[in-house]
């Protein structure tokens, strides 16, 4: 095996090379976001004049029976078949006359360097062979006719896309410099001779050593073109100290803080590129990453006080530690970028520790309610991505910060919803707690035994104990196995009463001797040995009071505990009133019938606040983002004809408006239908409905 850098035009470049792609390969996949990238890292190349950009590594072998310059791409074939897609716009868009180079060479320079074999004896002349159906949708582009594009096909629509950019940045950068900067894109060329064992090779390549992080590439982003001193100072004076702050997740930090700083929430798995388009929008030059690095690490310290649950060297008060271990319990690191919001303002001297103390209280209140409730997580996300920016909004005239948070929560809808007290209290009486997960089942019996005392029992450390001497374990009180004298006590409805409230809240409790208690009678459970009348635990005392339990006593308890965790998760009160010329921000998935509502601005995916007070403005915006985002599933929905509004060539209507590559959109509907036309994009884009933000005047206005 020979393996050295080298420039990908010189790996293609052959007077009869032909690159197959083996039949055992995958179909090629890449999709607009890795086209995305490839275009956008080239663009910045020719920027910035870079002098290469690493394109990762392509293994190769000769192919058995095949010509000495027949090559089989081991690895690396959907680079080097997007390349080639690319080519192919380049090549059909000087064809056509819609780009021009410098010296009106370089159609035919590509063509017959990159492309095509003029001289081959083969029917078939094209350097790339595809697999399967890839090469009948690769050979329908290079022939250049629209009408016999195979339009399902990854390749057809990566050529559309780099078309569109092609032409999109022409007055920018023209096509010569494009070239040029695919003249740079290096790789590792891996050439497998006839005795090594290919596949071998590939699977070492591809299962040795560790992925770097998403925090590394960003580490690299930013240190890697700095000179050597520079580096290490900014390594030891920002980074090594942000990777100490967050208990080295600097990672899941940077999410978050991309997050409070954009109003949107980035994918896991694309944080690095979220990162260098952030960098790229502040327009931050490598000389300013100095600035950069100070406010992550201004961040990170507060991000490593609200995340690790110990707060000993945190110069604030023993309620707002406690109230974040309590949230940290239940693992709402969703609210992260909202906390950062919150305590960036507190130690800017901005806000006063007593409000943030409410706000964390009111924001605990929230999120167990909803959790007890069984509301959906997933509409979290969006409302602590936006929280903080909603509540200052709203608040012109300096009211508390606290009292227009409450505000904010309590004016939320359907799945957004802050819990009233009459579905909170069902929850707590119906309830499956017995069934909740683990560390929910923890937070909620550690803040019922201890409540606000300073006094506290390590509740949560007893229930993860492995000494079974010293653990604590959920007790139901009528045992899961009913013996002869349960099933009389509890009388000829026995078996409803069992079913009802077997697992609820007001069955359970928490014990040390669990295996004493077994099934036995409550009378024998709560005076034997170290049995209820004999616990030290608060939350056993009421017990003491019934002599038996039967569904009376369980209703009995039922409300006591209702009443104490109104009190202990209240819904707060706020004399906030905002003021009236504010309007309404509300999300798509909180909207019903828009008819009528009059639209000031709407925002999509954290995306800038486009100003319209048009539905149809809207509507064809979204599509067009999404249709941006990805086309493939805008394609799929008009060659399904599932919705009727989606459909191709209809160019010469003008009740619809084309989004690309020949796909058309109706627009001539009512809002509602647009309404129900846009949810159904959104499922089949699998997107989150609350990514869409509503910006409405309070008053109605006349029907679009």
């Amino acid at each position: 095996m020979d393996g050295h850098a080298k420039p990908l035009l010189k790996f293609l470049n052959g007077a009869d090379n032909r690159f197959i792609i083996p039949v055992y390969q995958r179909n090629y996949d890449w999709s607009q976001k890795q086209c995305k990238q490839l275009f956008d890292d080239l663009v910045q190349v020719a920027k910035d004049n870079r002098k290469s950009h690493f394109f990762g590594s392509i293994v190769s072998t000769l192919a058995a029976g095949g010509s000495g310059s027949d090559f089989l791409i081991i690895d690396g074939q959907q680079r080097i078949t997007t390349v080639s897609i690319l080519f192919v716009a380049i090549v059909n868009l000087l064809h056509c006359k819609k780009i021009q180079d410098k010296d009106n060479n370089l159609e035919r320079k590509i063509k017959y360097t990159y492309l095509i074999d003029e001289y081959s004896s083969d029917e078939r002349k094209l350097r790339l062979k595809p697999i399967k159906k890839d090469c009948l949708a690769f050979d329908k582009i290079v022939e250049g006719d629209a009408d016999e594009f195979v339009k399902d096909s990854h390749i057809t629509q990566n050529y559309e896309y780099f078309c569109e950019r092609i032409l999109s940045i022409s007055n920018d950068i023209s096509v010569d410099e494009l070239f040029a900067s695919i003249k740079k894109l290096e790789i590792i060329d891996i050439f497998v001779e006839k005795d090594e064992d290919p596949q071998l090779i590939f699977e070492s390549l591809n299962s040795t050593g560790l992925d770097l992080t998403e925090a590394d590439k960003i580490r690299n982003f930013i240190l890697m073109g700095l000179s050597s001193d520079l580096q290490n100072e900014y390594y030891e004076k920002y980074w090594n100290k942000i990777e100490n702050y967050t208990g080295y997740k600097v990672s899941d930090f940077i999410r978050h803080y991309l997050t409070f700083k954009q109003k949107k929430i980035p994918n896991v798995n694309a944080v690095y590129f979220e990162f260098k388009e952030y960098v790229q929008k502040q327009h931050l030059a490598p000389c300013n990453y100095g600035d950069l690095l100070s406010d992550m690490l201004f961040y990170a310290k507060i991000y490593g006080h609200i995340s690790s649950g110990t707060q000993n060297d945190w110069n604030v008060s023993w309620k707002i530690k406690k109230a974040l271990n309590r949230l940290n319990l239940i693992d709402v690191s969703v609210c992260y970028p909202f906390l950062l919001a919150l305590f960036s303002a507190f130690e800017k001297k901005e806000l006063e520790e007593i409000e943030v103390e409410k706000s964390l209280l009111c924001i605990e209140s929230f999120v167990f309610r909803r959790l007890l409730c069984g509301y959906p997580t997933n509409a979290l996300n969006k409302i602590f991505t936006t929280l903080d920016f909603d509540i200052k909004r709203l608040n012109k005239v300096n009211s508390p910060y606290s009292s227009v948070l409450i505000y904010v929560l309590e004016s939320k809808t359907g799945s957004a919803e802050f819990p009233p007290d009459r579905i909170f209290a069902k929850a707590i009486q119906e309830r499956q707690v017995y069934k909740m997960q683990k560390k929910n089942k923890q937070y909620l019996f550690d803040r019922l035994e201890n409540k606000d005392t300073i006094e506290h029992v390590n509740v949560i450390e007893l229930m993860d104990s492995t000494d079974e001497t010293n653990k604590l374990t959920i007790e139901h009180i009528m045992p899961q196995t009913l013996s002869v004298e349960w099933k009389q006590m509890l009388g000829e409805n026995w078996k409803e009463i069992f079913d009802t409230w077997i697992h609820t809240l007001s069955n359970l409790t928490l014990t040390g001797y669990n295996s004493k208690y077994g099934n036995e009678i409550f009378s024998t459970k709560k005076s034997i040995k170290h049995g209820f009348a004999d616990s030290g635990l608060n939350i056993n005392k009421p017990l003491l009071k019934y002599d038996k339990w039967t569904e009376a006593e369980l209703k009995d308890r039922c409300e006591l505990l209702t009443k104490e965790m109104l009190s202990l998760w209240d819904y707060p009160k706020t004399d906030f009133v905002p003021p009236q010329d504010a309007d309404s921000i509300i999300s798509f998935d909180e909207a019903e019938d828009l008819t009528g509502r009059k639209l000031v601005s709407f925002s999509y995916n954290g995306g800038e606040e486009q100003k319209t007070s048009q539905w149809s403005t809207m509507y064809t915006s979204v599509a067009q983002a999404l249709f941006n985002e990805n086309y493939a599933p805008m394609i799929a929905l008009a060659s399904s004809k599932k919705i009727a509004e989606i459909d191709f060539n209809k160019k010469d209507n003008p009740a619809w408006v084309e989004l690309g590559q020949g796909i058309f959109l109706y627009k001539a509907n009512s809002t509602i239908a647009k309404q129900h036309v846009l949810e159904k994009i959104f499922e089949a884009y699998e997107k989150d409905k609350s990514e869409l933000i509503f910006h409405l005047k309070n008053e109605k206005s006349e029907t679009e």
